[in-house]
Parts: C-alpha cells; sequence; structure tokens
C-alpha cells in the first residue's frame, strides 16, 4: 500500500479506507502497524483508528484492530441489493443438487471478483494427500480472488474488452498461487479465447492444487456481466466426462435459467 496524506477530506477519507483494508488483510492490526504502513504520525494514526472504531467498522481486542461488526450489516445489504440476488441463491441450490461439488456465484469487484454466494453439498467430502479436508478449500462468502488464477474470474475476464483486461492486469498482476496458475499475459489470452469459443471456463488447479472448477459468465439486464457460476472439487472426480460433459451441461442449463430471471428482475 501506498501512504496516503490527511492535508484534505479527500485524503483523509482515502487513508480511512485503506486501514479498514489493511486491518482486513492481515486480520487484524495494532497502532504500530498502521503507522509503518501509511509512514504516519502515531496521533494521525490513532485518530482514524478511533473514528473506524467509534462508527462500528473496527473494534479493539486489547491492542489490536479488527474488522467490526458494522461491515457485516453493510455487506448483507450490498449482496442483498445485487440484480437478482434471489435468483442467484435459487440457482446456487440448484447446481449443487445436480452437481454434489461445491458451487459458487462471485461478482466482479474492481478487477477482483468477491463470492456473494456459496453452497456445499454434505456429501461432497475432499481429503488431500496431505491428510488435509475439503473445508480448507470452500469459498467463502466475501472472499476476493484475482480473476485470472479462478475458472469463474477467467469466465468473467473473457467477457471484457482488452483494454480492460489489460489495466486489470496492470493493476493486479498475474501472480502465481501454484505451478498451475497463468502467469503470462500470452498464455492468459490464448486461455480467454478457449473459453470465449466454448462458453465455459476450466481452471486446473491455478488456486489449489489438487482441485478444478468449471466457470460461466452470467449476463444481466442490458447485457451486462453481473457474475460468474462455477463448480468445484478434487481433480480425482473433477474428470473425464464429469469435467468435459455433465458439470459443463448442468452449469449450462442453470446458468441459462438464471439469466432469463434476473433479466426480469427488478
Amino acid at each position: 500500500m501506498t501512504s496516503t496524506g490527511d492535508s484534505s477530506g479527500v485524503e483523509t477519507t482515502q487513508l480511512s479506507l485503506d486501514i479498514l483494508d489493511l486491518v482486513a488483510e492481515r486480520d487484524g492490526v495494532r497502532l504500530r502497524g498502521v503507522v509503518e504502513e501509511f509512514d504516519v504520525a502515531k496521533s494521525t494514526a490513532h485518530k482514524h483508528l478511533t473514528t473506524l472504531r467509534e462508527n462500528g467498522l473496527l473494534v479493539k481486542h486489547g491492542e489490536t484492530y479488527d474488522v467490526g461488526l458494522k461491515s457485516l450489516n453493510l455487506g448483507e445489504r450490498a449482496r442483498s441489493q445485487w440484480p437478482g440476488y434471489t435468483h442467484i441463491e435459487e440457482a446456487i441450490a440448484r447446481l449443487t443438487e445436480l452437481t454434489e461439488e461445491e458451487c459458487d456465484f462471485v461478482a466482479p469487484d474492481r478487477g477482483r471478483v468477491i463470492t456473494i454466494a456459496e453452497s456445499y453439498h454434505k456429501w461432497a467430502k475432499y481429503e488431500g494427500t496431505d491428510g488435509s479436508s475439503s473445508k480448507e478449500y470452500r469459498a467463502r462468502t466475501g472472499s476476493y480472488y484475482r480473476m485470472h488464477a479462478t475458472a469463474s474470474g477467467l469466465a468473467i475476464l473473457s467477457t471484457y474488452s482488452r483494454d480492460r483486461i489489460e489495466a486489470i492486469i496492470d493493476r493486479w498482476g498475474l501472480p502465481a498461487r501454484t505451478d498451475y496458475t497463468i502467469t503470462t499475459r500470452e498464455n492468459l489470452y490464448e486461455k480467454l479465447d478457449q473459453i470465449r469459443e466454448r462458453g465455459i471456463a476450466v481452471d486446473n488447479q491455478g488456486y489449489t492444487e489438487g482441485m478444478r472448477s468449471v466457470g460461466k459468465a452470467i449476463h444481466g439486464p442490458g447485457d451486462r456481466v453481473i457474475g460468474a457460476l462455477s463448480v468445484s472439487g478434487p481433480t480425482y472426480r473433477i474428470d473425464g466426462a464429469v469435467l468435459e460433459e455433465e458439470i459443463p451441461n448442468a452449469l449450462t442449463d442453470v446458468a441459462s435459467e438464471l439469466e432469463e430471471h434476473v433479466g426480469t428482475a427488478n
């Protein structure tokens, strides 16, 4: 993060927002952490932290500041107001029933995607070679993801112009999460061409080793892309006909139904 001055109302507001982001990213910070991150006076950092705390956006546990419940209130409001959200929940439930895998819906937000709905089939279990469980890989509501590393993000990217994609890359880069993550522009554009041709995006372990996901962009009113549906599971289950036919077919059917509902939703 870059340091932000405190000489104007706009800069003051930006610093408060940057501090809130820092607290969320680090799962809590102390006063010293804010001072060091933004190169501001201790009194300035304290003023911003106190204001955020008094407004419910932060809470304080001992010497550590963490995200407050006001953020949950705002997040729930934002989610419930997303185009066709009620129908999105229904689509997730239907897709989970059809595939018996983890399903989610992400929305684009300033060059990344954020999970706004998710469902996890009770029978779907995954145990990795290291003994890890599926719970460690679940999509969590409110989690942000880089678009190049997930099927749903790639599906959305495939609908964007090259200029818009370049702007996203310039801002967020193409960092590797695994050995399978797309990390070059050349490979990304090649992948996006394939997605446009097929209408379905497949991420093969780009976000988590041992996991595959299949995603499809969802269009809303005015043909605007409002997000993407995806199905995720371990590579030993998401393979063969399941990967090539069963999940894409289920995803396409549910996506079509969702777009019909969203197109008429208020």
